[in-house]
């Protein structure tokens, strides 16, 4: 997938920045229980005044980007960084911690050692207008989505082969690692003091 030799990726409030290089790996939505729930948990929250992770037909809307390619601009260590960073989780033994500004209530979005999935709402060129995935991108998840019947096409029951092979060097350290110094935002939270996202589905 080509694009921009650098795109930005910012929350609403500017607290939280970051310089994008290389290829995104993919851009898709999905309808997950999971995924949907955490960005709607974050964003009814009466102070949210971000980039919203949904798109129009209630799909969390992301791209993946290598954990090398990623480059934060805001110093992620610093105390002003900490007060504007905080993660939810779903269900009391969740294991992903979703990250968001606090500042403005933008879903950043899941953080990985080797990979992020980041909101594709909060990605912009370098001329300040916003990214455009240059194709159409699956929906996938539609089987575990809250209501089946309104995820529109193109569309999978869980996940596209094809969307899958991407991730499969990722998965396995290929991915590049991220900066030491954003490492607050990937895996490795304590996730017993990670806010917890009730599971109403079940």
């Amino acid at each position: 997938m080509k694009i921009d030799p650098q795109l930005l990726f910012k929350c609403k409030c500017g607290a939280v920045q970051a310089d994008i290089k290389g290829k995104l790996v993919e851009d898709c939505n999905c309808h997950c229980h999971s995924c949907v729930a955490a960005a709607r948990h974050v964003e009814s929250k009466p102070e949210f005044d971000g980039f919203s992770a949904l798109n129009n037909e209630g799909g969390f809307a992301y791209a993946v980007v290598k954990g090398k390619n990623i480059n934060f601009t805001t110093d992620i260590q610093s105390e002003e960084a900490s007060k504007n960073i905080d993660y939810v989780k779903v269900g009391p033994k969740g294991k992903m911690a979703r990250t968001y500004c606090k500042g403005c209530g933008t879903v950043l979005g899941g953080f990985q050692k080797n990979f992020a999935f980041l909101n594709r709402h909060a990605i912009f060129h370098q001329d300040g207008t916003p990214y455009f995935p240059p194709k159409t991108p699956i929906n996938i998840m539609k089987k575990h989505a809250f209501d089946p019947a309104k995820v529109p096409e193109p569309s999978v029951q869980t996940f596209s082969l094809l969307g899958v092979f991407p991730f499969i060097p990722l998965l396995l350290g290929f991915g590049g690692k991220v900066a030491p110094k954003d490492s607050a935002l990937y895996a490795g939270k304590d996730m017993s003091k990670v806010e917890v996202v009730p599971i109403t589905w079940e």
